[in-house]
């Protein structure tokens, strides 16, 4: 596990300023001038250190001037060298300078020097001899505070490898979602249409908020999720509300667009009249979000024939994608990597899977957090086993209901039928 990593404070410069003469003459350390690290950080320059314990084993700190940036200093402890912890703390700094407006950051090693390999598994581009590392930041500043000012991220593309199981749906989404989006000439050359509007529904806690964000990761565009309360609370109507939020974000070159619980503004008027202005307001949006390049809308929804019919109707989402309920070998996936970093022994996780139908990634957590805390109280009273069993875990699966009930299963077949367009 990697130490804590966190912002460079006043208070780190001592054992900061220790870590930088410990590695002095390493013959490949870069030197660091250590008053005007000092100095940089007395004045509020941005930084990262690495905690293990109480100790300071790694600092990256740059000094930044408009939208322009330079790491100074990149120091990591010999003993945590090639470990990531480099590329660690550059992701943490780089998301604070996105956040100051920088645009452009800059590193200047020589050849073999600690922190090199860091920059470059973070993506900057070197030269040669003296090596000058420089990498260009996806979002110009003003995209940034448009970004900042809807709650948006940019999140990490190995969200994609924490979706456990759920293979067919993966091979969709990235068939039809995200290979389009992220290789677009060789799309359009062989006529594939890159979608602009995907709708996910399934029962809840099926993992369409995680598939979203996934999505987004591997693409490397923000990600900002339009919450219907938030939408509410504006002065204006929701329908002024929503127009006003993605008129704004098609200024963005790129991002994907999240609205979860979709039903809550888009159901059916016939049924909540209260959603007709909403609705009337996505009618129009749609098509300035299918006519605008590198923008992806992507709408979830647990019931969607809840959903009204106009927004439904062929040309409005290009896909329409089921996320059912974990099968028995994604439930067998959610619980091998739920279970890995817990102490059990002697746990037949397929027999646990195989009793756990109707469960989702939270129900699992839910129960495996259940049987860890009943072989904690077990251990702090003196009794063994010191571990967890499969007792304990049995025991919490039958204490622990399924949120997808038979009825909910039922519902969903039927809606797979009528409306999964993929």
């Amino acid at each position: 596990m990697l130490p804590i990593i966190r912002d460079l404070l006043l208070s780190d410069i001592g054992p900061a300023v220790r870590l930088l003469e410990e590695c002095r003459g390493l013959p490949d350390t870069k030197p660091v001038d250590v008053a005007q690290f000092v100095n940089d950080v007395s004045s509020g320059a941005p930084g990262v250190v690495a905690l293990e314990g109480d100790r300071i084993v790694g600092i990256v700190q740059a000094r930044a001037v408009g939208d322009d940036a330079w790491i100074n200093v990149v120091m990591i402890d010999p003993n945590w060298r090639r470990q990531g912890l480099g590329s660690a703390m550059l992701h943490r700094l780089e998301d604070k300078l996105l956040h100051l407006g920088v645009r452009k950051i800059s590193a200047l090693l020589s050849s073999a020097q600690a922190g090199e390999t860091a920059l470059l598994n973070r993506g900057f581009a070197p030269t040669h001899g003296l090596v000058l590392y420089e990498k260009l930041e996806p979002l110009a500043p003003i995209s940034m505070r448009i970004v900042d000012q809807y709650g948006g991220e940019l999140l990490s593309e190995k969200l994609w490898d924490s979706v456990s199981g759920m293979r067919e749906e993966k091979q969709i989404i990235a068939g039809r979602v995200v290979a389009p989006l992220a290789d677009p000439e060789t799309a359009s050359r062989v006529g594939v249409k890159a979608p602009a509007t995907v709708l996910l529904f399934g029962p809840p806690g099926t993992g369409k908020t995680t598939f979203a964000k996934a999505i987004a990761g591997r693409l490397g565009w923000p990600f900002i999720e339009l919450l219907p309360s938030k939408l509410e609370s504006g002065d204006g109507s929701m329908s002024s509300e929503l127009r006003t939020a993605m008129n704004d974000l098609l200024q963005l070159d790129h991002a994907v667009v999240f609205i979860d619980e979709f039903d809550e503004i888009a159901s059916a008027r016939e049924r909540n009249p209260s959603t007709k202005g909403v609705v009337n307001e996505l009618l129009k949006m749609i098509p300035a979000f299918r006519s605008a390049p590198g923008h992806l809308l992507v709408c979830a929804t647990n019931f969607v024939a809840d959903i009204d019919s106009a927004v439904l109707r062929p040309g409005r989402f290009d896909l329409v994608i089921p996320i059912g309920p974990p099968d028995l070998s994604a439930r067998l996936a959610h619980w091998q990597s739920t279970l890995a970093p817990l102490d059990q022994r002697g746990i037949d996780i397929e027999k646990i899977a195989k009793m756990t139908e109707g469960y989702t990634p939270g129900d699992v957590d839910l129960a495996a957090q259940r049987a860890a805390a009943a072989a904690f109280d077990r251990i702090r009273e003196g009794k063994e086993p010191l571990h967890i069993t499969s007792e304990d875990l049995e025991t919490a699966v039958a204490r622990t209901r399924p949120s997808v009930t038979a009825e909910i299963r039922d519902r969903f077949a039927e809606e797979v039928g009528r409306f999964a367009r993929v």
